[in-house]
Order: C-alpha cells, then sequence, then structure tokens
C-alpha cells in the first residue's frame, strides 16, 4: 500500500480522536473501507490483515506522535496562520496542517518538502479550493522555521 493511503488513514483517525472518538483499530478498517468506496489508489486490494506492517507503524507514530505534541504543533500552526485563530480553522484543515506540522516537525523518515505536497493533495480531496493554499503557505512558514533555526 503506498503511504499516501495510510497518511489519508491517520489523517481521518486523528480528526476523529480530537473531535472524541477513540481513532481505534475499528476506527482504522472503517476508514480503509471508506477510501476503498472513495477509490483512494492502494486501497483496492487490501485483505483483513492490511494495512501492512510498515503502513500500520506509520499509522500509529504519526497518531501518537500528533497526540503527544499537539501544544507544540498548535504554537507552530497559530504562529504561521496570519489572520486566522485555530479555532476558527475548518477542522479538516487544522487535521491536515497538525499531521504534516508532526511530519515536517517531529518525523525523521519525510523529507518536509514531501509532507507539505502530501498535505497539499490531502486538502485537494477533502478541503475547499483556498484550503490546499492556506495549508501550504502555513506548512511552508513552518518549513521554512526549521530549516533557519541553528542545529
Amino acid at each position: 500500500m503506498a503511504r499516501v493511503t495510510a497518511r489519508a488513514a491517520v489523517m481521518q483517525m486523528i480528526y476523529e480522536h480530537l473531535a472524541g472518538g477513540e481513532g481505534g483499530e475499528e476506527t482504522l478498517q472503517m476508514v480503509y473501507e471508506v477510501l476503498r468506496k472513495e477509490g483512494v489508489p492502494g486501497v483496492e486490494h487490501i485483505g483483513d490483515r492490511e494495512p501492512g506492517k510498515d503502513d500500520r507503524a506509520y499509522i500509529e507514530q504519526a497518531l501518537a506522535g500528533v497526540l503527544e505534541h499537539l501544544d507544540e504543533i498548535d504554537e507552530k500552526i497559530a504562529a504561521h496562520s496570519r489572520g486566522w485563530s485555530l479555532e476558527r480553522m475548518p477542522m479538516v484543515d487544522l487535521t491536515i496542517l497538525r499531521l504534516a506540522s508532526w511530519e515536517i516537525l517531529y518525523s525523521d523518515g519525510v523529507p518536509g518538502n514531501v509532507a507539505i505536497s502530501e498535505a497539499v493533495n490531502l486538502a485537494n480531496r477533502y478541503t475547499e479550493p483556498q484550503g490546499s493554499r492556506f495549508i501550504n503557505g502555513v506548512l511552508g512558514a513552518i518549513l521554512r522555521e526549521k530549516e533557519a533555526a541553528p542545529q
């Protein structure tokens, strides 16, 4: 399965968890069923044991990472969201921003430019057209700040 599919699944699980749901195994299976119906690449041939080991590890790591670093991630998003408070942002946009920010700031396995590109792809699929431009701008600013910081 493609990482893009796992990313779409974890985005939806983060959304559910932050909306008060459990975001657990049952959610994961439901998300994959929805992704199949939507025709998302990489899920049409998924069996009962899917997602695979690598995708499941990414999903678990990303979900735990976003929740663990939520306050720091939200601070970064708020600092780079000119004219928008977190409370005013559409929840889907905020969820995509949180996932991609975690990838940029805390995940060694995803280059920042890839995290931004994948976030824009998620936004194009799940949000309004202006959402992808906003997400691209915020994440670009977060990445530039990270790259400019002394190591």
